[in-house]
């Protein structure tokens, strides 16, 4: 009897450290996936970087080195003497950049940007009713009522992603102006993004939706 007991606590002892092993295993699986989504989701932040400024991923403007994807035609600075004041108030082609929608229904290079007066249009932040390939439905509670677009890392730089089984974080970008911003005085030629990037890791839950990372930066091209 002495001895049946013995083997009951025994069995007991090894179950239980058979549990916390497998438990904190799924915490560093967890912890690693995260890590790797953040990752990605810098990696995106860095990107719509880059999209703002023109450049592809290795440095050089995509007006020399034709990135395969292009936004459209003066809507980028073409070098780097363009870059010093094109991205200042006093532009007139800074105000059609941005749309309200971020561009639903146009053209790819027309999608991703939005302006001052999105998140008043979509009800929400743009953010919360965006499409960031995650398995999840959103859309915009506002007059815009449907889901906003965000851009693939890559798309118009060229970036490589070789990450096999990931899927590729996305990016989406608002442009504030001087007046969105109740900016006078000397400031007047301010403009500023806002980029929200989301990084996703290699697992899927129950509810279909990826291991993500959401980043905001604000970010000023002078």
């Amino acid at each position: 009897m002495t001895a049946l007991i013995f083997l009951v606590v025994l069995s007991v002892l090894s179950v239980m450290a058979v549990r916390g092993s497998l438990f904190e295993e799924r915490i560093a699986a967890s912890d690693r996936d995260m890590a790797l989504a953040r990752e990605n989701a810098e990696l995106a932040l860095r990107d719509a970087e880059r999209d703002i400024l023109g450049l592809r991923f290795d440095g050089q403007y995509c007006s020399a080195a034709p990135c395969t994807n292009l936004r459209p035609t003066g809507t980028r600075p073409v070098s780097t003497a363009d870059s010093g004041n094109f991205w200042v108030g006093s532009n007139g082609v800074v105000e059609t950049i941005g749309k309200t929608d971020g561009g639903v229904g146009l053209a790819t290079n027309l999608q991703g940007f939005y302006n001052g007066t999105s998140a008043s249009a979509c009800g929400i932040p743009v953010w919360s009713a965006a499409n960031w390939n995650d398995g999840v439905t959103r859309i915009c509670a506002g007059t815009i009522t449907t889901t906003v677009p965000t851009v693939a890392y890559g798309t118009f730089t060229d970036a490589p992603f070789t990450q096999a089984g990931v899927t590729a974080p996305r990016y989406l970008v608002e442009i504030f102006t001087a007046s969105d911003l109740n900016i006078a005085n000397g400031n007047s030629n301010k403009i500023l993004f806002r980029i929200t990037a989301v990084g996703f890791g290699r697992t899927t839950g129950s509810n279909g939706a990826l291991t993500s990372v959401t980043l905001q930066s604000v970010f000023s091209a002078l």
